[in-house]
This record gives C-alpha cells, sequence and structure tokens, in this order.
C-alpha cells in the first residue's frame, strides 16, 4: 500500500529548517517555508493551499499529511475550516499548537511599553532601566522567533479576534487528528508552567491549550481524535519530537 506524502509546517518566525533533523524512511516529505513567517494565519492559507496543491500533483496522490508545529497548526485548522468538504487531508498532527492561545503572549506589549515610557524620560534612570529591560526582551524574543508585536503574535493571544473566529468553526470529520502535548520538566521552561499556567505545558503553550476540544472545535465529540504526550520544551519540538511524529503517523 503506497503511503500519503507528508508536509511539514513551521510555526512562527522558523522556516523548513527547523525540520532538518526528521528523516521519514517509507514517505515522501515536503516541507514549507512561508513567504512571511510572522503573518497572521489567516493570510498563510493561501500559501498552505497552493503548497498543498502542488504536492498532490507531483505525487499524483488524492491526499496529503500535515504536520504541524505551533502557529502553523492554527494556519492548518484555518485552511481546513475554509474547505470543510475539499481539504484534500488524509490526517492532521499538531505539535504544541496555542489552540486556545498562548499565555506568555497576553503581554506583549509590555516591552513596547517600556521601551517608550523610557524614551519620554530618557534623562531619568529608571525610565532608561525600563527601556533597556523592554529592549532586552524584544531581542530575546526575536531571537527565539517570536516577534512580540506581529500579527503573529497579535493571533495567538489568549481570547484574540482571530481565534475567537476560528475556534467558533466547525473541522471536517472525515479526516484523522492527533494532537503531540508536551508537558516539560526541563528547566526553566518548568517554571515558567508552574508561575504561568498552573498547569503543565511546554514552557509556552499550557497543555489545555495544545489539545482540541469542545473549547476550540464546535462539533468535537464528530472527529477522529487522539493524542500523544512528550516532554520537550515548545521551541524543540519541531527538532526533536520525531518518535512522536512517527507514532502519530502510524494511528
Amino acid at each position: 500500500m503506497e503511503l500519503n506524502p507528508v508536509l511539514f509546517v513551521h510555526g512562527i518566525g522558523a522556516s523548513a529548517k527547523v525540520w532538518d533533523k526528521f528523516e521519514l524512511p517509507d514517505r515522501n516529505s515536503y516541507y514549507l517555508s512561508f513567504f512571511r513567517n510572522f503573518a497572521d494565519p489567516r493570510d498563510q492559507v493561501k500559501e498552505l493551499k497552493a503548497e498543498i496543491d502542488r504536492i498532490l500533483q507531483i505525487e499524483q496522490k488524492q491526499k496529503v499529511v500535515l504536520v504541524c508545529h505551533s502557529m502553523g497548526g492554527l494556519t492548518a485548522r484555518q485552511y481546513l475550516a475554509n474547505n470543510l468538504r475539499n481539504h484534500q487531508i488524509e490526517k492532521l498532527i499538531l505539535l504544541s499548537t496555542p489552540n486556545l492561545g498562548s499565555v506568555g503572549l497576553s503581554f506583549n506589549w509590555l516591552p513596547a511599553l517600556l521601551i517608550i515610557l523610557g524614551l519620554v524620560g530618557y534623562f531619568l534612570i529608571w525610565p532608561l532601566f525600563f527601556a533597556l529591560t523592554g529592549l532586552i526582551w524584544e531581542v530575546v524574543s526575536y531571537f527565539r522567533g517570536v516577534l512580540l508585536l506581529s500579527p503573529a503574535a497579535w493571533a495567538m493571544r489568549q481570547n484574540s479576534f482571530f481565534l475567537k473566529e476560528l475556534n467558533g468553526k466547525k473541522l471536517p470529520v472525515d479526516l484523522k487528528y492527533i494532537a503531540v502535548l508536551s508537558d516539560t520538566k526541563v528547566f526553566p521552561h518548568r517554571l515558567v508552567n508552574l508561575l504561568l499556567f498552573h498547569e503543565g505545558g511546554d514552557g509556552a503553550v499550557p497543555v489545555s491549550s495544545q489539545r482540541l476540544s469542545l473549547a476550540s472545535v464546535p462539533n468535537f465529540p464528530e472527529i477522529d481524535y487522539s493524542e500523544i504526550h512528550l516532554d520537550l520544551p515548545h521551541f524543540a519540538v519541531p527538532q526533536k519530537a520525531q518518535s512522536a511524529v512517527l507514532k502519530a503517523l502510524q494511528i
């Protein structure tokens, strides 16, 4: 039996390079790099659809499997919600996707505010400290792959307009959904989980947000849904979750 090809979709601020260490011995694999990796997920759907169509034309197949990390899963969900009956997807595998938003991004505006306060009162010591704190926060976030004031970051805030809209839409019922949930014990991500989430998570997204549920899928009881658990920090998932992805492909 010939297996359908797999398309790997990255998250915010990343590219196809995050999947460099993935090897699938029995399937053809493709890796999408969004032209704008800090765009709103709704604006990435067109690119995702074009890549799916291209792969199916190359492979001469009817369906493809999507493996999506973080915000890439939200883009895939938006694509499916837009194409309930003609999606051409066999299976959607979500890795640490913030279906209910990311708690950390609830304060994505704070570094910019600190910088503005510092610039307004640049001749005072405390405002200067605020500005430096905000600048360091912005720089560290950027090098971790998050542009705090980008459309992508605003979209992934808890209770964002985008998530309210997306989580009010049904998903197709003729494919399988597998959520790979990361509850890491690695420090300092474990400390972040306790301080911000008061539950398990990957240091960026709590477990309750990573899973699909009635809170994110109105027709949740109708879909074929499974979960796999692993212990990895959020930004380590694409490189090190190969065993979980292989297990999900077998479900």
